[in-house]
């Protein structure tokens, strides 16, 4: 779901609207507006989102953003991780970006892990450490985040940052492949864990799809 989507959702999950009409979508914005005013982060994320991707207010937009960003809202964090990280609004800047992610990462953001991971694995306002990143991406992965799950595949295929262990990259391939929307990307994840497959016994194969079949991902 696109940030925009999930804002306008979240402005009319404070009206416990569920069908909307656009004087609906007006008049969650102005609850949204009076709840964010009072101080309520998820509110201020809700109008500073909506503000960002559908009206030219970017500095109000922001400031509303890293409101509810100071109150530890993950997904807030993790935005201004991203505005920091590309620039947009903000002068781009590596260490508030990774800063940022890493706080929507220790508040459960699976999608900050995983960026975490990206900024060890290509020594980005850090010095780069492939264990590291394995570490934050395994955490992405447990916590559902597909890229994070590709990357773990990656490593666990490769040995770089981990062991190279063929069971764990099918695994992580598997899942990742389960759930991803593109039929070319599915795929891809499908013929490397095929590879995988083809590197281990039959015996370990038979191992690692039940551990695919029994996954879930970590709350």
């Amino acid at each position: 779901m696109s940030v925009v989507r999930l804002a306008v959702c979240a402005c009319l999950v404070l009206m416990n609207v569920t069908a909307a009409t656009e004087d609906d979508v007006s008049q969650a914005l102005e609850t949204a507006r009076i709840r964010a005013t009072a101080g309520d982060r998820v509110a201020q994320f809700s109008l500073g989102a909506l503000l960002y991707y559908g009206s030219t207010e970017t500095s109000r937009a922001i400031e509303w953003i890293r409101q509810a960003a100071t109150q530890s809202y993950a997904p807030a964090e993790f935005q201004m991780g991203q505005m920091y990280d590309f620039g947009f609004g903000l002068g781009q800047d590596d260490g508030q970006a990774l800063a940022w992610y890493r706080r929507s990462a220790e508040h459960g953001s699976a999608a900050g892990q995983r960026m975490v991971g990206d900024f060890y694995r290509k020594g980005r306002g850090v010095t780069a450490d492939a264990s590291e990143a394995a570490r934050w991406y395994r955490r992405g992965a447990d916590g559902d985040d597909l890229r994070a799950q590709y990357e773990l595949a990656q490593m666990y295929f490769d040995g770089a940052g981990v062991v190279r262990d063929y069971m764990s990259a099918y695994v992580w391939f598997s899942i990742a492949a389960s759930q991803t929307p593109l039929t070319d990307n599915r795929d891809g994840l499908i013929e490397l864990r095929n590879i995988a497959a083809a590197r281990m016994t039959p015996e370990q194969v038979a191992i690692a799809a039940r551990r695919v079949a029994t996954w879930k991902p970590t709350p």
